[in-house]
């Protein structure tokens, strides 16, 4: 029986990833399928035209299946090949670094993995934990001597995983949850919209080629109750997303306009 599939976007070998696995299986029955290597910005990609291959691995202590696919492959392999019952929820992480503001949200794999989940019809949780400037360029965020960094994060979402288990809403599909580096199960929590900016250029060309490299999250011009502003209060930051597509105030105009001129 699984209570909880877990996944992740940066791969098995991620610091967050067994942390979360060991903090959730506290209270429930845990299933994970994670991609073999790092799939960031890849939001809910599905792999077509290539085989993959699942394999049962334990690390550190703990039972995964590892797929040579993209995070949302995991999900759906997971839901309907690898988990013995339906889960009850799917959480995605913890990521490595802030999934924030509507641009990052649409483009994160660690979010699109909670998509395919919740257009599957399972309630999903995205955890990504902020990691300072500090720690960036002299930690091994692989390395399983990173494994209490997260463990902090891996309490927050259990906790969160354990309030949002049972409860049932009619108008969200997955919740963003964004955690401060220093956050503790006794962190004020805020329930918050995505901050709307464009992350700037994303693409630098140098030699006739262009490299990705994403620009800083600028903490300036903040709005209140956005993921940003509560980020930058030192509170973890809850963000309900809707996979409905359609506002309902342009649905109505844009038919009022096309009923009398179309």
């Amino acid at each position: 029986m699984t209570d909880i599939f877990v996944t992740n976007d940066d791969g098995y070998n991620s610091a967050g990833f067994v942390p979360l696995i060991k903090e959730l299986s506290k209270d429930f029955l845990v299933t994970a399928v994670v991609p073999d290597r790092g799939r960031s910005w890849i939001s809910k990609a599905v792999t077509t035209k290539q085989k993959l291959t699942l394999k049962k691995i334990t690390k550190d202590g703990v039972e995964m299946f590892v797929l040579d696919g993209t995070p949302a492959d995991c999900v759906q392999i997971g839901l309907y090949d690898v988990a013995d019952t339906r889960p009850k929820m799917v959480i995605s992480g913890i990521n490595i670094g802030l999934n924030i503001g509507h641009a990052r949200t649409l483009s994160s794999g660690t979010i699109g993995a909670a998509m395919e989940a919740a257009i599957d019809g399972v309630r999903a949780i995205a955890a990504s934990l902020s990691i300072p400037m500090s720690y960036k360029d002299n930690t091994d965020f692989y390395h399983p001597k990173s494994y209490p960094l997260f463990e902090h994060a891996a309490q927050i979402t259990a906790k969160v995983t354990s309030i949002m288990m049972n409860k049932t809403f009619h108008d969200y599909d997955l919740l963003s949850l964004n955690i401060p580096f220093d956050a503790t199960v006794d962190t004020a929590l805020e329930v918050t919209t995505p901050f709307k900016a464009p992350y700037g250029r994303l693409f630098h060309k140098k030699n006739g080629t262009y490299t990705h490299s994403t620009p800083p999250i600028r903490y300036t011009n903040m709005k209140e109750r956005t993921d940003l502003k509560t980020l930058s209060q030192g509170k973890i930051s809850l963000t309900p997303i809707s996979l409905s597509l359609t506002p309902k105030s342009s649905l109505k105009e844009i038919e009022h306009i096309l009923n009398e001129q179309w």
